[in-house]
C-alpha cells in the first residue's frame, strides 16, 4: 500500500503538470502510466476486478484524446503553413482578407486552396472553423467518457479502502468535465484533481480485507 500511495500520488501531480508547455506532455504521460500502475497494484490488492476494468477504459479514452488532441494541433499548424498564414518565422493573422492583400507577397503553398477557400469569416475558413468545432465536440464527449468510468473505478475504491476522497474526486472530476464548456468546469475539474492527490496520498499502509465469517461446525 505504501507503493501504491508513492506511486499514485506522484503520477497525479506529474499528471497536474501537464499544463506547461512543451515538457508538459511527456510529464502528463509520465503521470498517466505511475497512476495505472498504481492502480494495477491495488486491483491485486483488493481482487475487485470492477477498479481495473473502470480504469482501464478510462486510461485508454485519455490517450485516445490525447492522441487526437496532438493530431489536431499538428493539422492546424500544417494547414497554416500551407495556407500561407505562417512564413518567416511568424504569423500574420491580417494577411488574407477577402479582396485585399495588403501589398504582401503570397505564400508559394497558397495553390493548396481547398473548395470552401472562398467562403470566410475575415481571415479564417469556414470549413477549418467546422471541422475544429467537430473535433472539439469529439473531444468533448472522449473527455465527458473518460471521467464518467474514472468516477466508477474510484467509487470502488472509496468502497475497498474506506477513503472518501477518491469518491470526492471522482464526482469533481466528472462534474467538471460535464461543464468543461465553460470556464467554471476547468475549475471544478482542477479541483478533482487536487483531490485525487489528497486521495492517493491517504490511503493507509496496510489494506484490511473483510474476510466472511466461517459457518459455525454442525453437530
Amino acid at each position: 500500500m505504501k507503493n501504491i500511495r508513492l506511486l499514485g500520488g506522484i503520477g497525479v501531480l506529474l499528471a497536474i503538470l501537464s499544463v506547461i508547455p512543451g515538457i508538459g506532455v511527456i510529464l502528463g504521460l509520465a503521470g498517466l502510466v505511475l497512476v495505472f500502475v498504481a492502480i494495477n497494484e491495488l486491483y491485486k490488492t483488493t481482487k475487485n476486478k470492477k477498479i481495473y476494468d473502470n480504469f482501464l477504459v478510462s486510461f485508454i479514452l485519455g490517450i485516445v484524446g490525447a492522441v487526437l488532441g496532438g493530431l489536431i494541433f499538428i493539422g492546424t499548424t500544417f494547414g497554416r503553413i500551407f495556407r500561407g498564414e505562417i512564413y518567416y518565422g511568424y504569423i500574420e493573422p491580417f494577411r488574407r482578407y477577402p479582396n485585399f492583400n495588403f501589398g504582401l507577397r503570397r505564400h508559394p503553398f497558397h495553390v493548396f486552396e481547398g473548395p470552401l477557400d472562398n467562403f470566410r469569416l475575415g481571415n479564417i475558413n469556414i470549413g477549418i472553423i467546422i471541422a475544429l468545432v467537430v473535433f472539439a465536440l469529439i473531444l468533448y464527449g472522449i473527455l465527458v467518457a473518460r471521467s464518467y468510468y474514472l468516477k466508477k473505478c474510484y467509487d470502488e475504491i472509496e468502497k475497498e479502502t474506506g477513503v472518501e476522497y477518491f469518491k470526492t474526486a471522482g464526482n469533481l472530476m466528472f462534474i467538471g468535465s460535464i461543464l468543461s464548456i465553460v470556464l467554471i468546469g476547468l475549475l471544478v475539474y482542477f479541483i478533482g484533481y487536487i483531490f485525487e492527490v489528497i486521495a492517493f496520498f491517504s490511503l493507509p499502509d496496510k489494506l484490511e480485507v473483510n474476510a466472511q465469517e466461517s459457518p459455525p461446525p454442525l453437530p
